[in-house]
This record gives C-alpha cells, structure tokens and sequence, in this order.
C-alpha cells in the first residue's frame, strides 16, 4: 500500500477470480453437453426400439389382411356352391374347415411402455411425445377393443360349423389313418345355420379388415415420425 500497488492487487485478484469463474462455466457447460448427449442417445436409442416394434407390429397386421382376403376367398366360394344348390363332397369337405381359420390382434406396448416409465418429458419433441401418447394410450387399445367386439364369435362359429359336420372317429384307410366325420348331410351348404355362419364369417371379415387397415396406417405414420426425428443422429 505504501509503494501504490493496491490497485495492481486488485486486478490481479478480479482476475484470477473471473478466471476461475470462467473456468466453472466451462466446466458446467461440457458436463450440461454430455448430459445432454446422454440423454439424446438415450432418446434416439429407445426411439429406435418403438421404430422397429411398430414395424413388426405393421408386418403383423399386414399378414392379418392377406389372411382375411383367404378367408374372403373362402367365404364366397361357399357362398356360390350354395347359391348353386350344391351338395358336399370330399374336395368340397376339405375346404370347409378353410371357414376355421382367424385372426389376432398383435401390439408390442414393450419400448414405449419402458420410455414411459423412465419418462415420456425423455421425448424432447412435443408433437412426436404427445403422438406416441396418442397412438399407444388411446388408438391402439381402442382399435383391440374393437377388433375384439368384432370377433367375439370366432369360437361359437367354430363349434356351430363342427356340430354340424357331426361326430369325428378315426377311419383306416390302407393302413393309414386319419380323422373322419359322420352324420354330415349332404345339403349342409343349404342349411340356414351354415349360411347364418357364412354371413357372420363375412361381417366379421369385413370390420377386421377395416381395422388392420387403420391399425396399419397408424403405425406407419408413428414410424415416419420416429424416423423424420432420428434420421440425423
């Protein structure tokens, strides 16, 4: 003080001091960076895990619809053999158990259940974050409840086809056995439970395939969306 040198004190302690404040700065701002990047590795990782269960769940659908056009298939092949007064035969008994076959409504809820629970604010998109919402808590469980109203005589058409067809019981046939039915009448294809069946089989196939349409085009525009959002990552 004596010498006049305070004032260099002074700047020198601002100095050191502002020094390390920028340092601190520094040092906060890196770790808020790899955060940040932790996070959005996270993010884009678990991102990618609903992209590919949406894409499975779209194949799946897909494969339902080629099902439905068999089954579609199958129903008005019956439906011209009755028209046409025909009676059964073994070609024809064969092809009659094709009015069996169903379908399933399949969603993996897995990824975005696990996001969910970590945390659906890890989505930093508001519009993608609100669609998946959207899509997972409301669209798909209404869609399966849906498709599950639509099909719940799936199981009473297949008792009612099989009743009709009457009892089965093992045949040989050149040394070789096989299951075999009797007390199936020969103008079951006119018979009204058979075409009251048939029409069920149709109502059912017609509203199913509505919905896996929906479903399918739902899924597609979660997966567009996921992938718009990841793309440069």
């Amino acid at each position: 003080m004596e010498q006049n040198k305070t004032g260099k004190y002074l700047k020198y302690a601002i100095g050191e001091i502002l020094l390390v404040v920028i340092g601190i700065l520094i040092a906060l701002q890196i770790n808020n960076w790899n955060e940040a990047k932790k996070n959005r590795d996270y993010e884009v990782k678990m991102l990618s895990e609903i992209a590919k269960a949406l894409e499975t769940d779209k194949n799946h659908c897909e494969n339902m619809l080629e099902r439905i056009n068999i089954l579609d298939s199958t129903t008005n092949y019956f439906m011209t053999l009755s028209k046409n007064n025909m009676s059964i035969n073994d070609s024809i008994f064969n092809e009659i158990f094709r009015l069996n076959s169903g379908t399933g409504f399949q969603i993996n809820f897995g990824p975005y259940e696990a996001i969910k629970s970590s945390g659906l604010d890890r989505i930093s998109n508001d519009s993608l974050r609100n669609q998946l919402i959207d899509l997972y808590d409301f669209k798909l469980p209404l869609y399966h409840e849906n498709y599950n109203h639509v099909n719940r005589n799936h199981q009473n058409n297949i008792e009612s086809l099989l009743s009709m067809l009457g009892n089965r019981y093992i045949r040989s046939v050149n040394g070789r056995q096989f299951v075999a039915w009797k007390n199936t009448s020969s103008i079951i294809l006119q018979q009204q439970q058979f075409l009251e069946i048939l029409s069920d089989i149709v109502w059912r196939n017609n509203n199913s395939n509505r919905i896996f349409i929906n479903v399918t085009e739902e899924l597609q525009k979660g997966i567009d969306n996921i992938n718009l959002e990841i793309k440069d990552d």
